[in-house]
Order: structure tokens, then sequence, then C-alpha cells
């Protein structure tokens, strides 16, 4: 029988906290994307203060991404005063904000996968970096649809990109070589009524290379009244990664702790980043949309 995979939180979570001095992020800090540069795990994290979507009416705050660094991947060493990127322009898909990134280096550039939210629903918008923190808008992904999950492989199949896309509520996978034309878009793997991803699920982490086969920890949220948020991981064939070679049904954590049911959005543990650091898997999640968290899993366990 395989081994089932579980996550063990970190003793000193939450490791990122909201700064009140800091405007961009005075309420809320969470969903982190996460890459090893440098010796050092980069986290690309999602920031949130008390600016208003819509002025002088109670919503959603305004998104913002922020930049910190650490060099056991526990530990904070450096971060930013300030965010790396911020809303779009007034009438841009991201003008309400940037949020929940995805990144992996291909060559000598970074790009982050995220979300732009806006009065006219969430598009997926592709950013470029040469050092995690000057980036350039590249590209919006599918605009034709409404979407804010989506992520890419860190390396290319021939001359295409790889996507894993969420329109809700299900995972898609495509390819493109410019970011404009598809193939093989195709539906992967669907919500399964009555579970703990019974409402919507989608990849977390951008998927991790192993010797045999594609690591992917994901998401999903429960078709309950509490709709809570737990992460799940499966494996994905190397050269075919749109076929799944096994889903673990048990998920590997839950929101269960009270920083992780009670804080801005309740009953969340959800993952945009995760990397390997030495025999370990640290894997980064987002807590009631408050704080930032990290969980550890061997590398042995994620064995296939």
């Amino acid at each position: 029988m395989p081994r089932t995979v579980k996550l063990t939180r970190y003793d000193g979570n939450p490791i990122l906290r909201p700064i009140p001095e800091h405007t961009f992020e005075a309420q809320n800090v969470s969903n982190a994307a996460a890459i090893v540069h440098d010796g050092r795990v980069h986290l690309l994290y999602r920031s949130e203060g008390f600016e208003n979507r819509w002025p002088n009416t109670k919503t959603w705050p305004k998104t913002y991404l922020g930049l910190a660094t650490s060099r056991d991947g526990l530990h904070i060493d450096e971060r930013l005063d300030r965010p790396v990127i911020g809303p779009e322009p007034a009438g841009e898909y991201g003008c309400w904000g940037i949020q929940d990134p995805r990144l992996v280096k291909i060559g000598d550039t970074f790009y982050a996968t995220t979300a732009g939210v806006s009065p006219w629903g969430d598009r997926v918008i592709l950013y470029t970096s040469k050092d995690l923190r000057s980036w350039e808008k590249r590209a919006l992904i599918k605009p034709e649809h409404e979407m804010r999950t989506a992520g890419m492989f860190p390396e290319k199949f021939g001359d295409d990109y790889c996507f894993l896309l969420r329109p809700d509520p299900n995972m898609w996978i495509g390819y493109t070589p410019d970011f404009v034309h598809w193939r093989g878009y195709k539906l992967m793997f669907e919500v399964k009524r009555g579970s703990w991803y019974g409402r919507k699920l989608g990849l977390g982490a951008p998927p991790i290379r192993q010797d045999d086969a594609w690591l992917l920890f994901w998401h999903g949220k429960a078709d309950t009244q509490d709709g809570t948020y737990s992460l799940g991981v499966m494996w994905l064939d190397l050269e075919d990664p749109g076929r799944i070679i096994r889903v673990q049904e048990e998920p590997i954590l839950r929101a269960e702790l009270e920083w992780e049911r009670v804080g801005y959005y309740p009953n969340v543990a959800y993952t945009c980043g995760a990397v390997q650091l030495g025999d370990q898997y640290l894997v980064y999640y987002g807590a009631a949309d408050r704080v930032l968290a990290v969980a550890k899993v061997p590398v042995a366990d994620c064995r296939l």
C-alpha cells in the first residue's frame, strides 16, 4: 500500500504576520509563491492593508504582492517595506489588486502567474522578472475565462509552456508557445460531491519534478456549510502531465487550528508555493487569509 502523505506544521507558525506600519500589508498577509534562488527561499506573498476596492464602501481590500527571503525557509531574514507588484491602473483587470502568485524559473526568467481582480471579474495575469524584485506584465492568460487559480510547470514541453488552470470549479491543463495560442486544453480533474473537494479545487504550488512523476500539492474546498479549504497531493506523468497517476484521497492538511479557522476569511489552508530544502519539502500556506504558515514533509514520504 502507498504511504499516506501528511504535512507537519512548523512549531514557529505563523512565519509572516501583518505589519501595521506598512500600509500595503497592515491587515493581512497570506498566500505565497516560493522559490529557491541564490541559496535563499524567496516568498512572493499576498498582502492587504485597509484600502477598500470601492471608495467609502466596506469591501475586500486592494491587494499587493510583497517579497520576503529566508536562509532556512522558516525564519524570515529580509522583508521589503514596499510591494513589488501592486494594483494595475484603473480600467485594467488587476485594478483592484494582484494576488495568489505561483512562481517558477525557466532559463534566466522568473514567471509569476497571478490573479488580477477587478469590477469585471478575476483574470490570470502573467508577470516576468530577472531578479524577483522588478516585474513586468507579460500577458493575460486565457482572458475569455473568469479565473483566479493558475500556475505553470517549471520547464517547457518542447516549444510549449504548460499551465494548470481552474475555470471554476475544476482543474484543466493547456499548452501554449506564446501565451496566446493554445493546444491540448482539456479537463483534467473534477470535484467530488460530498468530499473535502466537493465545491472546487485547483493546483496549489507549481508541480515539482521527481524521478518518476510530477508531484503536485493542490487545494480543495468542501461543499459543506463552513466551506473548509484543505490541501492534498497527487502525482502526474512526467511526459504527459495531463495524465494523473495517483491521487491521495485523504487531505495532507486541513484548516483546523484557531488561526487557520478564524481570521479575515474563515477555515482556509491554501498553498501557492512549495520548495525542497535538503530532505524536506516545505509547503507554504495562507491561513484564514490573515497570516502565512509553513508545514513540512520528508521527500522520501512523497515518492510515488
